[in-house]
């Protein structure tokens, strides 16, 4: 078990009749850290954080916060700072009551004066740009500003043993969610007490986390820091939720043709793939398991590189769409009754229909077909950081 004073889950289980909502769930959050636990919807998420707030009382397993088991206390003893997905905004209260309520409990204890207290609201409604709703009620204000008044209530409680926040920005303009996220996140960093950012929105949770939790199902699929996610993720359903777009994961057979590895499409059509990426598959497996073996390539949009037909060594693909994003385009293309998306230059000059070459530039992941679990990638550990091999040209 990991020794600290942070928050520490072991085998955390919790059922709805016949749902499985949380499963074996082991986690541990440090002082000053901030892990983001994403997934997709009914993963888990919120009920994970209402067991560790006490809303929820787990089937089996344990709750440490700050050094102790905190399974008996009641939830308004264990210190918890809580942002609700639903807001739970106090309707007869305005903005400035309601996220003073916290600091006003009665039998809680609190060195702040009046004025002092009025002053810390109203740094944190400034700071997120509502100061100048204070005194409306929540049926005067809009979903995001609902949000927001909630997300005050939750960050003023500075001397909280926990800070949790279930999708405290999904409901913000894209400007302002860039902007709070920072904000919020230095904000966590610099109290001792660790803190959980909930979203479902997976690269949201690789730029707030300092580690990154996954959660799928009730279980923990993979945790670690947002780099090891990015680049190797553990399985295809980890794959499919990260990243912008996410990877392309293509079903393909491996076969060994007098001693070269190649991938064959359903339909027939031959993957040429890196040659680096190929002996990293073979090593971590061996040939003999690899002969005609189904599994899921995964390479993402970034690695790679349409080019032209005429050149040698190349896929032949055509262009579907075409989306122009300013500085770069994401082109959808046809690789033979598959589709891959690739970030391509905003001046490469296709157009849709047009028939081009494809050539995979960087790592390729391989993950098993059965049971989606990662084989290999093209990413590797090395002093402690995720390093990227270099991938020679075909």
């Amino acid at each position: 078990m990991t020794d600290h004073n942070g928050l520490i889950l072991n085998e955390l289980s919790k059922t709805f009749g016949d749902n499985q909502a949380l499963n074996g769930i082991d986690l541990d959050v440090a002082p000053g850290e901030v892990v983001a636990v994403t997934g997709p919807s009914g993963a888990g998420k919120s009920t994970l954080c209402k067991c560790i707030a006490g809303l929820e009382r787990p089937d089996s397993g344990s709750v440490f916060l700050g050094g102790r088991e905190i399974a008996g206390d009641l939830p308004g003893g264990r210190g918890v700072a809580f942002l609700f997905e639903s807001y739970a905004l106090y309707p007869h209260k305005t903005v400035f009551e309601n996220a003073a309520s916290p600091l006003r409990v009665p039998g809680r204890s609190s060195s702040l004066s009046g004025a002092e207290l009025a002053d810390r609201i109203g740094r944190e409604l400034d700071k997120l740009a509502i100061g100048h709703l204070a005194d409306r009620l929540p049926s005067e204000l809009s979903g995001g500003q609902k949000q927001r008044a909630a997300l005050a209530r939750a960050l003023v409680q500075d001397n909280a043993a926990i800070t949790m926040l279930d999708e405290p920005i999904s409901h913000l303009d894209a400007k302002l969610r860039h902007r709070l996220r920072g904000e919020i996140k230095r904000e966590l960093m610099a109290r001792d007490a660790p803190a959980i950012w909930v979203t479902p929105d997976g690269l949201e949770a690789l730029s707030v986390g300092d580690r990154v939790a996954v959660l799928i199902g009730g279980k923990i699929a993979q945790f670690g820091t947002p780099r090891e996610i990015w680049e190797n993720p553990a399985s295809v359903e980890v794959a499919r939720l990260i990243g912008d777009p996410p990877m392309n994961l293509l079903s393909a057979r491996l076969q060994d043709r007098d001693g070269t590895v190649t991938a064959e499409l359903d339909d027939g059509m031959h993957l040429i793939l890196p040659p680096d990426s190929v002996e990293r598959l073979v090593a971590a497996s061996g040939k003999q398991s690899l002969q005609d073996g189904a599994v899921t390539i995964g390479v993402k949009p970034r690695d790679i590189r349409i080019i032209r037909l005429e050149d040698v060594g190349v896929m032949t693909s055509e262009v579907v769409s075409l989306e122009p994003f300013g500085k770069h385009s994401l082109v959808t293309l046809s690789l033979g009754k598959s589709f891959v998306r690739v970030k391509a230059r905003d001046d490469m000059g296709v157009r849709p229909g047009e028939r081009v070459g494809l050539r995979f530039t960087g790592p390729v992941t391989f993950f098993k077909a059965k049971t989606g679990s990662r084989i290999v990638t093209g990413w590797e550990e090395q002093g402690g950081e995720t390093e990227r091999r270099a991938v020679p040209a075909l």
